[in-house]
């Protein structure tokens, strides 16, 4: 399954938002095992990090937690739509507030993740061009 490339939402937003959807409409049940990073770059044909920052931000959404050595499980039980609509970090955190290191952490990869991103899409093009001159001309 490939992620719209047309999109101006960064790709680790958007397999975000499918497994929030998931998650939401069931089809992940509480305590249920999250496909893990690597099912997600293959699944989705992103880069390993993309694939971790989608989790990351499910994270601390508190929609899924992880259990070291194990995985990634649904948060059960699911926090409350208007704990996820109220936008705070505490809200969605169980009352606790991230660190501002752990903030400040996130929002560099954040950043990291949309130019990996943009230069994969560069390095795609350029397969592309590479591959039109390599085909036989008829």
């Amino acid at each position: 399954m490939k992620l719209p490339k047309d999109s101006d939402t960064p790709p680790y937003r958007l397999v975000a938002e499918e497994l929030r959807r998931q998650i939401r409409s069931g089809r992940l049940k509480p305590g249920e095992r999250v496909p893990s990073s690597r099912d997600l770059e293959a699944t989705y044909e992103i880069a390993n990090m993309t694939a971790r920052s989608a989790l990351r931000m499910l994270r601390d959404e508190g929609l899924i937690h992880t259990m070291p050595g194990r995985g990634n499980f649904v948060a059960d039980p699911l926090p409350s739509e208007a704990d996820l609509k109220a936008g705070t970090p505490e809200a969605a955190n169980g009352g606790r507030m991230p660190t501002p290191e752990y903030v400040e952490l996130s929002e560099r990869l954040d950043a990291i993740n949309a130019r990996l991103d943009s230069l994969l899409q560069v390095f795609q093009q350029l397969g592309g061009v590479t591959d039109a001159k390599k085909a036989p001309k008829k």
